[in-house]
């Protein structure tokens, strides 16, 4: 096999930095490229088609699109207990099972999830699949009904609120400065 290798020299290297944190943006306008490499660890995304000004794109990204594409938001045990007891009373509402199957659930199903202190979906899954017996008396559609609830973690905001509005302001500086 072999590979075509191109050096490409439209990169832009940022640097955002406070006393604790370090931030790389490296920017591919004329790709849709951006690249983030920091303490917290790296991310990046290629937009297929950013329109013409990339810089301009990304300075109106909403942040909540952009961390859909840059990252994953974590697993939250407490939301999804919440959105298994909900669901629960939404099957118990619509009869799709007895009081004592739903009590069991609760009861049971959800005390051992607790009693792990999950912080992964795939593990939790795992009680909801081990439990499977009790969980289809309770809604045959449960994978369906159960909803995993998920979070931006504490160093995501950050991110989002600070550092990410910090480099836009850059980049509005670098556009006003063209004009």
């Amino acid at each position: 096999m072999t590979f075509k290798v191109n050096k490409i020299n439209t990169i832009e290297e940022y640097l955002v930095k406070d006393e604790y944190d370090y931030v790389y943006f490296f920017v591919d306008a004329q790709n849709g490229v951006l690249s983030i490499v920091s303490n917290y660890g790296s991310m990046g995304y290629r937009w297929e088609a950013p329109g013409n000004n990339f810089k301009k794109f990304l300075i109106e990204l909403n942040t909540d699109y952009l961390m859909n594409k840059l990252g994953k938001r974590a697993f939250n045990l407490d939301g999804t207990i919440k959105n298994v007891k909900n669901w629960i009373i939404s099957c118990r509402r619509e009869k799709n099972c007895t009081k004592e199957e739903a009590r069991y659930v609760w009861d049971y199903v959800i005390d051992e999830i607790q009693q792990y202190d999950i912080k992964d979906e795939g593990f939790f899954w795992g009680i909801i699949n081990s439990n499977l017996e009790y969980i289809v008396k309770v809604d045959e559609n449960y994978f369906e009904g159960i909803e995993v609830d998920c979070e931006w973690s504490d160093y995501d905001k950050y991110f989002m609120n600070h550092i990410w509005k910090a480099f836009v302001e850059q980049l509005k500086q670098e556009l006003e400065a063209e004009l």
